[in-house]
């Protein structure tokens, strides 16, 4: 059986400068030969939206090197734009200052920061639309043999968008600080910040289907990361204010920021964290995050989560005299609501004073591992069989080291803080939560051998009306014999309820 196939097509949107209308065009087409049993199918569509408007203002500094020499740049500058155009209002602005820097006695590098916010608008053909924003306090970089690498972002940047005609309107801003600082010893020396971005971010986007489909979204994260390979250290810093919100087209309200969006995120807290490698094949790497989402789909699934989470790993294949690795989340606050044009929601908060992770090896064939978190999870479904609503809130920490090894490994997360999830409407009222003062802690001295965990909190609740599935538990593990040697343990509250 022989099979041919010939496709020649020709599509151009264009819009002609100087003209008050648009030209579409399409040439060509489709040419199908088949020959035996066989089976073709195709479509050629074209769609044009004249004048899709985007605004993208933000600062920058960059440096990056290779071999031996030094280069360094800082700015400081604001700007802010507003247009009103192809349908859309678009408003976006920064004022911030950027530096960067390396110094290289062999060997390359890369080290950048960024100040930028970006709003953009989109039709999307039969009055469908996407109008999506982001605002970002931004560092990353690499450095690779022997020097020192440096960057720092300060400042603030928003945006503002809304689609002309409709209710739909969308905003953020990140206000705050982020900043590295890289080092390198030996030529085969690598620090960086792991391919991800230190900083602040905030976004929303609002977006309607042909279809009339309309999905909202809202996100605020902090972040930092850290790793190294080889005599190398990294230090990254993170701190502020990260907050989006969105309208879609079917509020029907005044409009009143961080009080009545359909979803709306925010984040506020300081992240650190430090490695270092002293030897070579030794590697260390921490991350830290605090994040916080809302996503409304077609006014029927409403999902809000977040939280704050901390990680750190080392490795030693030398005899160098250490190898560590140690992150702080501090003093952080994040939350996310959803809200339908039904009057129902769904909410997730919480606070903490701090929460810990180390890493710490001192000997050759050493590892250890401690991560920590609070994850908050809500939805509520309309689109099930029963209207069904779910949550889950959980605080968790977990330490590993290689037994009788002399490692370290370790998470802390307390003392003060406070947190809830919810989800209701006119006949449901689901909720779960905690108070402090809080003692979740896991540790491990693989030498001595010693391990603990504890999962202690004020109080830990949940409820639900009607009567539904609701649980507590609070599992926890510990063992010297293991190896790895570990100690972990989690509280958790959930709930899940049928109408």
């Amino acid at each position: 059986m022989n099979f041919r196939f010939l496709v020649g097509a020709l599509l151009t949107c264009s819009l002609i400068a100087g003209q008050a209308y648009g030209l579409v065009t399409t040439n060509g087409g489709w040419d199908v030969a088949a020959e035996g049993a066989s089976y073709s199918a195709g479509e050629s569509f074209v769609v044009c939206a004249g004048g899709d408007p985007s605004i993208t203002l933000g600062i920058t500094s960059a440096s990056s090197l290779y071999g031996a020499g030094s280069i360094s740049d800082t700015k400081t500058g604001s700007h802010n734009a507003t247009y009103s155009l192809g349908g859309y209002e678009l408003a976006a602005g920064f004022d911030g200052t950027v530096s960067s820097s390396l110094l290289l006695e062999e060997g390359s590098g890369f080290t950048s920061s960024t100040v930028i916010a970006s709003v953009t608008g989109m039709s999307t053909g039969l009055g469908s639309y996407d109008l999506f924003g982001s605002a970002d306090v931004l560092t990353e970089g690499y450095l690779y043999g022997v020097g020192l690498g440096e960057s720092s972002a300060e400042g603030s940047a928003s945006y503002d968008g809304k689609k002309s005609g409709t209710t739909a309107e969308i905003w953020g801003e990140s206000s705050g600080e982020s900043s590295l600082l890289i080092q390198g010893f030996t030529a085969d020396s690598y620090s960086s910040t792991g391919g991800e971005e230190n900083g602040l971010h905030a976004s929303s986007r609002v977006t309607k289907t042909i279809a009339g489909i309309q999905t909202d979204n809202s996100i605020a994260q902090i972040s930092s990361y850290g790793s190294v390979i080889n005599n190398a250290k990294a230090n990254v810093t993170s701190a502020g204010v990260a907050q989006s919100g969105a309208w879609d087209g079917s509020f029907a309200s005044d409009k009143s920021k961080l009080e009545n969006e359909n979803v709306a995120a925010s984040t506020t807290g300081s992240l650190r964290g430090y490695v270092e490698s002293n030897g070579y094949l030794d590697a260390a790497d921490v991350s830290a995050a605090l994040d916080s989402t809302a996503t409304l789909y077609s006014d029927s699934v409403l999902q809000a989560w977040g939280g704050p989470a901390t990680y750190a790993a080392s490795t030693q294949t030398s005899s160098a005299t250490r190898t560590y690795a140690e992150t702080w989340v501090e003093d952080a606050v994040w939350g996310s609501v959803v809200r339908n044009s039904s009057i129902a929601s769904v909410i997730q908060y919480g606070s903490l004073s701090g929460l810990g992770s180390g890493a710490h090896v001192y000997e050759s064939g050493a590892n250890a591992t401690s991560f920590g978190k609070i994850f908050e999870t809500v939805s509520y479904d309309i689109l099930s069989a029963n209207r069904e609503t779910s949550g889950n809130l959980s605080l968790q920490t977990y330490a590993e080291a290689s037994k009788r090894k002399k490692a370290f490994a370790g998470t802390l997360l307390g003392s003060e803080g406070a947190g809830n999830i919810g989800a209701s409407d006119a006949s449901i009222v689901d909720w779960a939560s905690y108070k402090g003062g809080l003692f979740h802690y896991s540790y491990i001295d693989a030498a001595a051998p010693w391990a603990e965990t504890h999962n202690i909190l004020g109080e830990l609740s949940v409820s639900t009306d009607p009567l539904a599935t609701e649980g507590l538990t609070q599992p926890y593990s510990v063992s010297t014999a293991n190896d790895p040697n570990f100690a972990w343990s989690t509280s958790n509250a959930y709930f899940r309820s049928r109408l």
